[in-house]
């Protein structure tokens, strides 16, 4: 089992509360849609999940463990995670960036196995940047960058993946093949996906589970049309009287 246990954790970043008290029980799985307007703890919950950040008090576990009894390597064959922006210290190909999701599963010093390099072949043409995978990382537009963050994510082959506004740099056509790609991953292989997102529509037609949060608070955790109704969005959001909120999620400006 790897269900997601948030229990009564508390956050802050330079004294300034982010959560207080926040519990959020995440089944195996899922495909969970977090949303909420900018500042309400979407990112900071993904990163203390994926044990980037660490909670005052509380606990969170993964798999009936708590994140701090998991070695890193351990952890890391558990939870992968999409950051929304990746710092480049170092050059390196696609396929070597791609190839750093084997890492968990490599020794020491130990070279790539014939059976990685298929696995990063097989995400890449997944992910359709096969075609770059000699190109450096510094070359690559922001959507090629971020379909290179998913597909090494991907080629981690973790039950958990955490995923935060990976659509955010990618094209209209790209955005679907990316969903279509996390579908695939959580109906066949049994994924657990939870992701950031800030297209309705998207979260909608995709995530069978929507989280929505305000303020580091947690408003509703169900169904994604029980949550992400017109009503809940635009409360959530505090859209004025000129914006039209649809049942598909979608939001147009009312013109008289």
């Amino acid at each position: 089992m790897h269900r997601i246990e948030v229990e009564h954790i508390d956050f802050q970043y330079n004294q300034q509360p982010i959560f207080q008290d926040l519990s959020v029980t995440l089944e195996e799985g899922e495909f969970c849609a977090v949303v909420g307007p900018n500042g309400s703890g979407k990112t900071t919950l993904l990163k203390c999940i994926a044990g980037l950040l660490n909670p005052a008090s509380g606990h969170i576990l993964v798999g009936g463990q708590d994140l701090r009894q998991y070695n890193h390597m351990e952890f890391a064959r558990k939870v992968s995670f999409v950051p929304q922006h990746q710092d480049t210290i170092f050059d390196m190909s696609v396929f070597e960036m791609v190839m750093m999701g084997r890492n968990p599963y490599q020794k020491h010093w130990q070279m790539q196995s014939a059976e990685d390099e298929d696995v990063v072949m097989e995400m890449l043409e997944k992910c359709h940047i096969a075609q770059y995978k000699d190109r450096n990382i510094s070359a690559l537009s922001g959507g090629e960058l971020q379909r290179t963050l998913i597909a090494r994510a991907m080629a981690q082959q973790t039950p958990v993946m955490l995923l935060d506004e990976p659509l955010s740099n990618l094209d209209v056509s790209h955005k679907f093949e990316i969903m279509d790609i996390l579908a695939e991953l959580n109906t066949a292989e049994k994924v657990t996906i939870v992701i950031v997102i800030h297209d309705f529509t998207m979260a909608i037609e995709y995530a069978r589970q929507a989280l929505l949060m305000q303020s580091g608070r947690v408003l509703a955790h169900d169904d994604v049309r029980a949550v992400l109704t017109p009503d809940s969005l635009r409360e959530c959001f505090a859209l004025d009287d000129s914006l039209q909120v649809t049942e598909q999620g979608l939001v147009t400006r009312i013109v008289e």
